[in-house]
């Protein structure tokens, strides 16, 4: 009876070490095509690439010395290739900041570790020092024994797409007719602002001219390109009157949000009496009697205390608004008089 259990356990042991080797039998296959399959796409690239003169492709090894890159590549850079080759990264092809050593040695670990490829931005530096923004492809390079010796980078230049998309960028936040700000944009930027003034305890105000009534007006006196002329011309007149670091945009299309950094409530209002003077005198330039060119409300207000709220900041000039339309109230209105109409002092 013993032995009968002695050779079934035998037999389950030699089952399982069985089952063990055609694992890593397997497994020895998966690294060995893994392997195959890195090589040739090294020797595909490194041929290719002497052809390519936009590209910058170089090797580095473990102590971060440049052992090869392209002639086109280092041309790019203003050198020769001879003239890279043995010479340490840093200071050559990266600024030398222990950030970046760190940096690099963090994705040299994990590239040996996985021997697997990563894509990554990396600014490269010119012979003139002129910084250049590259997207990097980082390989493993391994010996016939899977051991990472080094890593190879495949670099383009992506500096002019940064730029087209930071243009991109500000023009799709820019609204067309005004040339200021569309309204998601200054929005956000004011909820943002917002944040950091209550997180720092900083000043922060805003201004808010509406133009509904003598749009409306100027639409049905005069005519329709009239009356978006006078938003154009108002706009302007905001921004000829923005403090550095302000922001502008346009909101429910007759609307003229400025909001204020570090301004506080003394300056938002002497600033809403000079827009309004200047706004009115501009509108008269377009057929507008004086009169007729005073159906402006402006409203301000500023961040009060700890608790107030962004949403509260908008809700108040909102409120002041419509109360002094809804009694054709023009001119500056605010808080300090109760939403009635302001005069200057």
């Amino acid at each position: 009876m013993f032995e009968y259990g002695a050779i079934g356990s035998l037999v389950l042991i030699i089952a399982g070490l069985i089952a063990w080797i055609f694992s890593l039998r397997r497994k020895l296959r998966q690294i060995r095509a893994s392997l195959k399959e890195l090589l040739q796409e090294n020797e595909s690239q490194h041929s290719n690439l002497q052809a390519s003169s936009g590209d910058i492709y170089f090797k580095i090894d473990k102590d971060f010395n440049i052992v090869f890159i392209n002639d086109s590549g280092a041309a790019v850079l203003g050198y020769a290739a001879a003239e890279l080759v043995g010479r340490p990264a840093f200071g050559s092809l990266f600024e030398d900041r222990e950030s970046g050593r760190e940096a690099l040695n963090a994705a040299f670990v994990k590239i040996c570790k996985h021997q697997s490829t990563f894509n990554t931005q990396a600014v490269l530096v010119r012979r003139d020092g002129q910084k250049q923004l590259m997207l990097c492809r980082l390989r493993p390079i391994l010996n016939e024994i899977l051991e990472c010796e080094g890593v190879s980078f495949l670099c383009k230049d992506i500096s002019e797409a940064r730029i087209w998309q930071d243009n991109l960028s500000q023009f799709q936040e820019k609204d067309i007719f005004t040339n200021i700000l569309n309204e998601t944009a200054i929005l956000n930027r004011f909820e943002h602002d917002f944040r950091l003034a209550k997180r720092y305890n900083r000043k922060i105000s805003c201004v808010v001219v509406d133009l509904r009534d003598i749009y409306a007006f100027i639409s049905k006196g005069i005519d329709f390109e009239t009356a978006d002329k006078m938003l154009k011309v108002v706009s302007e007149v905001c921004v000829a009157n923005l403090p550095k670091g302000a922001n502008i945009g346009r909101v429910e299309k007759t609307k003229i949000y400025m909001e204020l950094n570090g301004i506080g409530r003394e300056e938002a209002r002497a600033a809403a009496f000079k827009i309004l003077d200047d706004a009115v005198a501009a509108i008269k330039t377009l057929r507008v009697d004086e009169y007729n060119a005073r159906m402006i409300v402006i409203t301000y207000t500023n961040r009060r205390n700890v608790n107030d709220t962004c949403d509260a900041m908008r809700s108040r000039m909102r409120r002041h608004i419509n109360t002094a339309l809804k009694h054709r109230e023009y001119g500056v209105v605010s808080s300090d008089d109760r939403g009635n109409i302001l005069e200057r002092q």
